[in-house]
């Protein structure tokens, strides 16, 4: 028996995945924009300089569970900052 996964099923696990990692970190990175890339590096980009810091807080338990729930073998946190016309 083959697993022929579709682009739209792997899209579509990967959302999962990263909706998991969220739910383990709820107070910070509900506030976060999170990818995954092809080599496996999350990205974590915030909105604002608190949150860095929050997430920096949590820097272990989240790569653990960054590792355990969506694989990524690195992690990449950007803070972002939009004027609210952009």
């Amino acid at each position: 028996m083959s697993l022929d996964l579709t682009t739209n099923d792997l899209l579509l696990l990967e959302k999962y995945r990263l909706e998991r990692l969220r739910s383990f970190f709820g107070n910070t990175l509900n506030l976060c924009f999170l990818h995954l890339d092809k080599n496996n590096t999350l990205a974590i980009h915030c909105s604002e300089p608190w949150v860095v810091d929050q997430v920096l807080n949590e820097i272990n338990h989240l790569r653990w569970y960054a590792w355990i729930v969506v694989g990524a073998r690195r992690l990449s946190i950007r803070l972002s900052i939009y004027f609210a016309e952009e």
